[in-house]
């Protein structure tokens, strides 16, 4: 289990700068790693501050607030799915004026998260989703099936793309030779200019 910084973390965000969109990437404690001094609940206090945080900073990135999601790979999907699925724990240990903040996420973007992505249950007032994932993917397939099964019973809008070929780890599209993940991200722009969350050219 490792922290893919750059094709799961500094690729994306170039990549949503390109769309006019802005990002901010998490450098989260990992805790599966062997001996690793970290527990679950210190990524989970990392996702929950950098989504007080920035939100606390909004002005200063002339950011709107209304339109402020979570994007996770991989296990950074799984990070990513408990803001979403838990925001309103208070996973602070001395809390602040920012920790008193709002964590929700206006949206969340699941890309073949890993199975502890996948809650108890998902209540009604989870945000909206966006999962995708390849079929040959043994890890991270089934939780999407799962989620959007959850999402539906919830009525929690969701969209999810499961495709036929390909398994884990195509990041951006980039290291794939098939066509429909070399191209999978602008079906998440699609999906984002649908709901108004980035303008419509």
């Amino acid at each position: 289990m490792n922290i893919v910084y750059n094709a799961e973390g500094r690729d994306a965000a170039k990549y949503f700068n390109s769309i006019g969109v802005a990002a901010f990437v998490l450098k989260y404690r990992l805790f599966r790693m062997e001996n690793s001094p970290y527990k679950q609940e210190h990524p989970l206090q990392d996702i929950f501050r950098a989504m007080r945080l920035v939100r606390s900073r909004a002005k200063e990135f002339n950011i709107d607030t209304a339109k402020l999601g979570v994007m996770g790979f991989s296990a950074g999907g799984e990070v990513s799915g408990w803001v979403s699925y838990n925001f309103p724990q208070k996973e602070i240990i001395n809390p602040d004026a920012i920790d008193k903040m709002d964590a929700r996420p206006s949206f969340q973007i699941l890309i073949y998260p890993g199975p502890l992505a996948v809650p108890d249950s998902v209540s009604h007032n989870a945000p909206p989703t966006f999962l995708l994932a390849a079929n040959g993917d043994d890890c991270c397939s089934e939780p999407i099936i799962k989620l959007v099964q959850m999402h539906r019973k919830a009525k929690v809008p969701v969209e999810m793309h499961l495709y036929q070929k390909g398994a884990h780890a195509f990041n951006m599209g980039t290291r794939s030779e098939f066509v429909t993940l070399q191209t999978w991200p602008q079906r998440m722009v699609d999906w984002m200019k649908d709901n108004g969350w980035v303008k419509k050219n």
